[in-house]
């Protein structure tokens, strides 16, 4: 089983290697399917007679994969880096509408929006409306 599992960790080399070449993290599904692959060889992989059948079909399906990415240029829609959150009922860690935090900014995907100008600690703020509302 050892020739196996390596035949896996390449193949999941390989899926990674196509998507940092798209500048891209891989997406769970892509792993997951090719993961899946071979934990169906593996379960074929059970019965001894065709252990070895299974684990040069393993090897034969990194080849395989391994042609198709090599030497050519990735292209695909990635989606990454995602955009900007811009729905005004989405409401961002500091209490803002996104479309207001980001309005007037040069913001950039991932970052965090600047604090509202009232000062003070949000979860202060959070716990002194809490605590009003309880009154």
């Amino acid at each position: 089983m050892g020739g196996f599992v390596l035949a896996w960790l390449v193949g999941e080399s390989i899926v990674v290697y196509r998507w940092v070449k798209l500048k891209a993290p891989p997406p769970p599904g892509a792993l997951a399917l090719s993961s899946g692959l071979f934990v169906a060889l593996a379960a074929v992989g059970t019965y001894q007679p065709a252990r070895t059948t299974a684990t040069v079909t393993a090897w034969a399906l990194d080849l395989a994969i391994l042609l198709q990415v090599i030497g050519k240029t990735p292209s695909g829609k990635t989606g990454w880096p995602p955009p900007l959150i811009d729905d005004p009922t989405v409401i961002l860690p500091f209490g803002a509408g996104a479309a207001a935090a980001n309005k007037g900014t040069n913001a950039t995907p991932g970052a965090a929006p600047p604090p509202p100008s009232g000062g003070g600690n949000p979860i202060e703020r959070v716990i002194k409306n809490a605590w009003d509302v309880l009154k």
